[in-house]
């Protein structure tokens, strides 16, 4: 898994014009969790292939929406604690700034919805066909 966030980490944060080294780590680390959320969902649905369509459909939009909820969140407040310590974002302006983060990431996580929810099904289906070659193969 960590070769997989390491990949989108970095794809995403040269599509976002990022190439500073502060920038990368904290989206490595905050993507970990959820990639491995995502494997695992992936690993049930080569279980139980006879899904219908629209509980794959609301399953990919929950998982849309709770991953960059997660990640604008927990994930940035996280980062914020590495970077300045625990006592100085609890007890200073910057716990101003994680509370923002709090607020901002359900509105972060509901915009991109329409591009994460399409990504994620199409991941969904990639790794579904790739565990079932691998099934085949043995």
């Amino acid at each position: 898994m960590f070769f997989l966030s390491f990949i989108i980490t970095l794809f995403v944060n040269t599509a976002a014009g990022g190439m500073s080294f502060g920038g990368w780590m904290w989206y490595l680390l905050t993507s970990i969790f959820p990639v491995s959320i995502i494997a695992g969902i992936s690993g049930y649905f080569q279980a139980f292939r006879n899904v219908r369509l629209w509980v794959y459909w609301i399953l990919c939009a929950f998982l849309g929406f709770l991953i960059p909820l997660f990640m604008g969140s927990v994930g940035a407040a996280l980062m914020l604690i590495l970077e300045y310590g625990f006592e100085s974002v609890m007890y200073s302006s910057a716990n101003k700034i994680m509370h923002d983060y709090f607020k901002l990431a359900p509105k972060y996580a509901l915009m991109v919805l329409p591009v994460v929810t399409p990504f994620l099904a199409l991941w969904l289906k990639g790794m579904q066909t790739l565990l079932a070659y691998v099934e085949n193969k043995l």
